[in-house]
């Protein structure tokens, strides 16, 4: 079966625009992240480029040749933007521009622009460099990235691979049979390649982009939003997992709870800005002396917990530190004091409920008994 190179040129035309409008409507639609945007803005070069490549009549036509390849070498280094800016980097510019002015520059030589091989090796040299690129964005920051990012690893390989061996393969017959000879199957399998290659990148980045997003609004519903910390349901979905991780080890787990003092009185006497000060202040005083493994949360208006796996000597003197620390730097003139209850985890009665009761209980006897101190289960 044999397709011309203009059908094959329409075919990929058609999937080009297709994608940028998915794209585009999908940055609209959504909340205008900047990748999903800096994608959309590289497809439409890319359909700009593939319309231009195809207008050629002959070898030397300088716009098909020079900015055909200029259009879609930009393409790349917007490819590449994207991904630094979905990984919480910045764009850099000279970067971008780097592989257009380079393909300008040696275009710019007789010898170079006549000879068809030495542009298809640049061309390919500066895309499988850009696609790299790419891909060591996503390698560099694969500990950090909580989506599922790996798909695009091998795709990006595979795509710089390909180019990486197209001089080998691409004798540039394809643009002879647009001068009336004929084609190459190269031509073809180049055409599809980078077809396919539209697509799963484009699908890839969208399942990327949504995937943060749900991440994102997941977090948000298991994080109060005054203070930073986990809420009450974070508290119980992260402080089960943690038993859950330790049931076959012998060290139990210590559940502190603790209740800022005469917290009303202060919200009267301050206001609700010095009390939401007060919250703010003591969770900084606990993040400053938790371990990265214990799970603290507000799980009330005044009442936070915290799940640890310190021994029962260590996690009593953690409270304690915390309670001399806050008595002693209380802010902004603010008189602040907490009482403690402090329970342990039995290996036979391992739920997150039954610590809260107990300690629950030691937080009662605690505030009954002047406040300001710490009472165990």
């Amino acid at each position: 079966m044999h397709l011309d190179v203009y059908t094959l040129f329409i075919f990929e035309l058609y999937i080009l625009i297709l994608l940028t409008g998915v794209m585009l409507f999908a940055w609209i639609g959504g909340r205008r992240d900047p990748t999903l945007g800096l994608m959309a803005l590289m497809l439409a070069f890319a359909t700009a480029g593939t319309q231009l490549s195809s207008m050629r009549s002959d070898v030397n036509d300088i716009i098909p040749v020079l900015f055909s390849n200029l259009l879609i070498l930009l393409c790349y280094g917007i490819m590449w933007s994207a991904v630094r800016v979905f990984t919480g980097r910045r764009i850099i510019l000279p970067g971008v521009f780097a592989g257009p002015l380079i393909w300008a520059f040696f275009c710019l030589s007789p010898d170079f622009y006549h000879s068809l091989s030495q542009r298809i090796l640049l061309t390919s040299l500066l895309t499988a460099a850009y696609t790299l690129m790419t891909t060591v964005e996503l390698w560099h920051v694969r500990r950090q990235l909580n989506v599922t990012f790996w798909p695009a690893l091998p795709l990006s390989l595979f795509h710089a691979g390909f180019y990486l061996m197209r001089p080998v393969f691409d004798d540039g017959l394809p643009y002879a049979e647009m001068a009336g000879g004929h084609s190459s199957g190269f031509f073809a399998i180049l055409i599809f390649e980078a077809i396919l290659y539209a697509i799963c990148l484009t699908f890839i980045i969208l399942a990327m982009v949504y995937e943060r997003g749900q991440l994102s609004y997941k977090l948000a519903s298991l994080r109060d939003p005054l203070t930073g910390v986990g809420n009450r349901r974070a508290f119980l979905e992260f402080g089960n997992e943690l038993i859950r991780k330790r049931k076959n080890c012998t060290l139990p787990l210590q559940l502190m709870l603790f209740d800022l003092d005469n917290f009303k009185k202060l919200n009267d006497q301050y206001g609700h800005a010095g009390g939401d000060s007060a919250l703010i202040f003591f969770c900084s005083i606990v993040n400053s002396l938790l371990e990265k493994k214990d799970v603290f949360a507000r799980i009330g208006g005044e009442e936070f917990a915290c799940l640890t796996s310190q021994p029962k000597e260590q996690a009593i003197k953690l409270a304690e530190t915390i309670r001399v620390r806050l008595a002693q730097s209380s802010q902004h003139n603010i008189p602040m004091t907490v009482s403690v209850g402090i329970a342990f985890s039995d290996l036979n009665q391992d739920t997150i409920s039954h610590l809260l009761i107990q300690a629950d209980h030691a937080l009662y006897r605690a505030k009954s008994a002047g406040k300001n101190r710490i009472e165990l289960s």
